[in-house]
C-alpha cells in the first residue's frame, strides 16, 4: 500500500509541476475533463499494475508505463515544441527521484527506516512545488518562449542522471542506496543540483541578453516610429505652408470671378480649394496628437494601396502607456497589415480594421487584416523567413511585457488578428 501511495503522489506531483512549467492552459471544459480523466485512468492503471507485478517489477517498466504516456499527453496540450516538453519531462523525472534519494540519505544517516524516508519525501512535495513555481518557473518559461536552440544539450543532463539511477536500481531508489554508499548518494545529489544551478544561471544570463536585445530592437523601432511621426508632421506643415503661400492667389482669382459676376466658376473653384486643403490636413482619428499623426500617415499609405480601412479608435490624450510605445504598437501592427494586404491580388478583398477602446481602465487594441499567404507560428508568435522581417511583432510583445499586459496573434479563415491589452 505504501508503495502505491508513494508512486501515486510522485506521479500527481510530476503532472502538476509539468503543467506549471509548461504554462499549459486548457481552454474548454470538455478538454479539461478529458485530461483529468486521462490522469485518473493512468493512476488507476498504474495502481493495478503495481499490485499485480510488484513494486520491483513495476519500477523496471516505469519509463514505458509512465514517462511515455505523460510525454504524449503534454505534447498535445502544450504549446511548445516536443523537444522542450522532452526537457521538462526529464527534469521532472530528476526532481521526483531526488525526493526519494534525499529522504533515504537522511534516514540512513540517522539510522531510520524506509518508512521515515517515505514520510520525508512526502513532506518535501509542497515546499518544493512552491520553490519551483517562484524561482524556477519564471526563467524556464522565458527560455521556453524565447529560445529554440540547445534544448537537446540541456536534456542530456537529466537523461544522464536518470540512466545512471535506472541502471543501478531500475528506479528502485531503495536498491540504489543499498548498492552505493550514502556518501556517493550525497555526491550524486550535489552533482545534479550543481548542474541545474548552472542551467538556471545560463537561463538567467540568456534572459538578460535577450532582454537587452529586445530593448535595443524596441529602441530602433521607436526611432523608426519617431521618424514616421516627424515625416508626417513635416509633410503636413509643408503642405500647409504651400497653401498659405498660394492663398493670396486663390483669393484674387475668386475675387475676379465675383467681379465678373461668374458665381458658378467661383463656387467651383472654392470647392476645389477646400478639397485640396482637406487633403493637406491631418485627419483626426483620436485625441492623442502623436498617435494620430502615425495613424494618419499609415492609413493614407493603406488607402493608396487600395485597402479598405475601417477605424473605431477611442484613445484619450493622456495614457499610462507612453506616446512612443503606442506608436511602436500601432506602426508595427498596421505596417504588417498593409504588407499582408498588398499580397492579395483582388483589391476588393484587401481590408484593414483598427479598433481601440478603454475597457475597465485597460487599453484594448485590435488590428485585423485580410491576407492571402501562409502564416507560420512558433510558440504563438508569427514568424517570417525573410531577413529583417518578423521584428515588428517582437517589438509589440516587448512593449506589452513592459507594461505587464497581454497580447495574442491569430490567423483564421484568411483573417489575421492582433489583440493587445495594456
Amino acid at each position: 500500500m505504501m508503495d502505491y501511495v508513494r508512486s501515486s503522489l510522485s506521479f500527481i506531483f510530476a503532472i502538476s509541476v509539468m503543467y506549471t512549467l509548461l504554462d499549459c492552459e486548457i481552454k474548454y471544459n470538455r478538454n479539461r475533463y478529458l485530461f483529468g480523466l486521462y490522469v485518473a485512468i493512468m493512476v488507476i492503471c498504474n495502481g493495478f499494475l503495481l499490485h499485480h507485478l510488484g513494486y520491483i517489477t513495476f519500477m523496471k517498466f516505469y519509463p514505458l508505463l509512465v514517462h511515455v504516456p505523460v510525454f504524449f499527453a503534454f505534447m498535445f496540450i502544450s504549446k511548445f515544441k516536443p523537444i522542450k516538453v522532452f526537457f521538462v519531462l526529464w527534469t521532472l523525472i530528476v526532481i521526483s527521484t531526488l525526493f526519494s534519494l534525499v529522504g533515504l540519505v537522511i534516514s540512513y544517516s540517522f539510522g531510520s527506516g524506509k518508512e521515515i524516508a517515505n514520510i520525508i519525501s512526502y513532506i518535501l512535495y509542497l515546499p518544493t512545488y512552491f520553490l519551483i513555481y517562484k524561482y524556477i518557473r519564471p526563467p524556464f518559461l522565458y527560455m521556453l518562449h524565447n529560445t529554440d536552440k540547445g534544448w537537446l544539450g540541456f536534456s542530456m543532463i537529466p537523461i544522464s542522471y536518470s540512466v545512471l539511477v535506472y541502471s543501478i536500481g531500475m528506479y528502485n531508489i531503495d536498491a540504489v542506496i543499498d548498492r552505493i554508499n550514502v556518501k556517493y548518494g550525497v555526491l550524486l545529489l550535489i552533482i545534479v543540483f550543481s548542474a541545474y544551478f548552472l542551467i538556471l544561471r545560463f537561463f538567467k544570463q540568456t534572459k538578460e541578453q535577450l532582454t537587452l536585445q529586445n530593448e535595443q530592437n524596441l529602441l530602433q523601432t521607436q526611432v523608426a516610429a519617431a521618424q514616421v511621426h516627424f515625416e508626417a508632421l513635416e509633410e503636413s506643415q509643408e503642405k500647409t505652408m504651400i497653401y498659405r503661400h498660394d492663398m493670396r492667389h486663390h483669393l484674387n482669382l475668386i475675387n475676379y470671378y465675383l467681379m465678373d459676376n461668374n458665381k458658378v466658376a467661383a463656387q467651383k473653384y472654392i470647392t476645389e480649394v477646400e478639397k485640396a486643403i482637406e487633403g493637406a490636413a491631418v485627419e483626426k482619428y483620436c485625441s492623442n496628437y502623436t498617435v494620430n499623426l502615425i495613424l494618419s500617415s499609415y492609413i493614407t499609405k493603406a488607402r493608396n494601396e487600395q485597402i479598405t480601412v475601417e477605424t473605431r479608435i477611442d484613445l484619450p490624450e493622456n495614457n499610462v502607456v507612453s506616446d512612443m510605445d503606442l506608436c511602436v504598437i500601432f506602426s508595427n501592427a498596421i505596417e504588417n497589415a498593409i504588407n499582408a494586404c498588398k499580397g492579395i491580388h483582388d483589391a476588393n478583398e484587401r481590408t484593414l480594421k483598427i479598433v481601440s477602446r478603454i475597457n475597465n481602465n485597460k487599453l484594448c487594441i485590435q488590428i485585423t487584416n485580410s491576407y492571402d499567404s501562409t502564416v507560420l507560428f512558433v510558440d504563438d508568435m508569427p514568424v517570417s523567413s525573410e531577413e529583417n522581417h518578423g521584428l515588428g511583432t517582437k517589438s509589440i510583445a516587448a512593449v506589452v511585457q513592459k507594461y505587464g499586459g497581454v497580447y495574442s496573434f491569430s490567423a483564421v479563415d484568411r483573417i489575421f488578428k492582433a489583440n493587445i491589452i495594456l
